[in-house]
């Protein structure tokens, strides 16, 4: 998980349990990294460059991320127990390559969902390669300009979401 142009990229990253992450500095400026959230709380101290060790992210949820310094950064790490899943491409796509043909039960999570939390996408069979599915989820529009950096509320919610996250 990167910052770049003091933001995290990727804005969400996800992973699979048991995942180590790096949080290298790719900025000429210092990030201080952290999180509240119950799946991994941790705070990288004021740093440039990459940390020594990588972080293990080995519960299931979602990780908000911030940096002490500044206040519109936010990020989201979401670490899945499940071994198939993506996050979408800027056009709203995703590939799950090699995805065997099967009955299942699909989930879908955008920060911008009421209250962060995951979402039905109901049940899907995969006869075969090449399969498409279409799915649609309701998210909250951003407040304010989109190209501006968010107001210190808008990351206090993110956070504050994420404290209250029902334990998986």
């Amino acid at each position: 998980m990167d910052q770049r142009k003091q933001e995290f990229v990727p804005h969400v990253l996800a992973v699979r349990t048991g995942t180590l992450i790096s949080f290298p500095n790719s900025d000429n400026i210092r990030h201080q990294v952290y999180s509240f959230s119950a799946p991994k709380r941790f705070e990288l101290r004021l740093y440039e460059g990459t940390p020594t060790d990588p972080l293990l992210f080995d519960k299931p949820g979602v990780v908000v991320l911030g940096c002490n310094i500044h206040d519109w950064m936010l990020g989201y790490i979401y670490v899945s127990d499940d071994p198939w899943f993506a996050v979408t491409d800027a056009n709203g796509k995703l590939s799950i390559d090699q995805l065997p043909a099967g009955h299942y039960s699909v989930t879908l999570w955008h920060p911008q969902v009421t209250d962060m939390l995951n979402q039905s996408g109901g049940e899907l069979d995969i006869a075969a390669a090449g399969t498409s599915h279409n799915f649609s989820l309701a998210v909250q529009p951003p407040a304010g300009d989109a190209t501006a950096a968010p107001a210190p509320s808008a990351f206090g919610n993110a956070f504050g979401n994420a404290l209250s996250e029902p334990q998986k």
